[in-house]
């Protein structure tokens, strides 16, 4: 999850909370059929990354942003905010895999329906929220086998890439980040990937490297819309502020970053410390 450049002062637990969450039973809509969907961009960019769904309400106020939310799983429990789910198959565990097939088509049928689903989390990184399938063969095999058949919905369900940190390759070690997502992506060529996905964390004033990162990864999806399904930001709430000001309008200037999400909807982050509303920096993101 983390950048290995982050500053090690500036590094907190964030995959303590992300490792917490529970596979969770799907929540029951009336079924539909699936609409077809197109990939573009145009004011559905913010979403929402939770454990908690009932978190998710606080984002429902007049003249919102946030448009739809994932939490690292294929399904969740409770009543959540009115945003389009994306299922997110994290890895290839069979404690995972043993419902996605199942939840996928409960989402997908279910109104408003889900149009997107996600692969793989940082499999790219060992520790830290990462799903750690570093061998590059068995990973392309994996995600052959999790989304491929998701084609039987033709363009009714959009197909993500797997999310790679925004890490740097040192020494012997393997690929990672945008690199990592090259070699996945020329390993999978007969694989449906309708848009990709990356993650980034790092310091208020590294928004120059958030944009190189965003453009490193436009020169590798060739034409594929982006996500980036998580971002944090390390500093003072005046000083993510900052960076949120400069950021927000420029992602949203960019016409392949079609979804974006801030991390995340838990106390002390885009909420407050006691979960009740949204924090300083949630009502920013969820309104600017």
């Amino acid at each position: 999850m983390f950048a290995d450049t982050t500053p090690l002062g500036l590094l907190f637990c964030f995959s303590s909370l992300v490792s917490m969450y529970v596979r969770a039973a799907p929540m029951f809509w009336n079924q539909t059929q699936v609409a077809s969907v197109s990939e573009t961009a145009g004011n559905n960019r913010r979403g929402v990354s939770f454990n908690d769904a009932s978190f998710t309400k606080s984002f429902n106020t007049n003249g919102h942003r946030t448009t739809w939310m994932y939490n690292w799983a294929s399904s969740f429990k409770g009543p959540a905010g009115p945003y389009e789910f994306v299922p997110m198959l994290w890895s290839d565990a069979p404690s995972l895999t043993r419902d996605w097939f199942a939840n996928v088509d409960i989402y997908a049928k279910a109104g408003p329906g889900t149009t997107h689903v996600l692969s793989f989390n940082e499999p790219d990184q060992c520790g830290n929220g990462g799903a750690c399938m570093l061998n590059l063969g068995k990973i392309v095999a994996a995600h052959k086998r999790w989304m491929e058949p998701l084609r039987r919905y033709d363009k009714k369900v959009l197909i993500g890439s797997p999310a790679v940190t925004n890490g740097r390759r040192i020494g012997n070690r393997g690929p990672v980040g945008v690199e990592y997502l090259k070699l996945f992506l020329e390993g999978c060529t007969d694989c449906k990937i309708d848009f990709v996905c990356i993650h980034w964390y790092g310091s208020y004033s590294d928004v120059e490297l958030f944009k190189r990162h965003v453009i490193d990864t436009r020169n590798i999806a060739k034409t594929r819309p982006i996500w980036i399904t998580e971002f944090g930001v390390f500093g003072s709430d005046a000083q993510i502020l900052g960076f949120l000001s400069v950021v927000l309008p420029w992602l949203d200037s960019q016409p392949d970053v079609h979804r974006y999400a801030m991390f995340w909807a838990a106390p002390g982050f885009l909420l407050n410390p006691a979960g009740s509303a949204l924090s300083t920096l949630g009502q920013a993101y969820n309104h600017w």
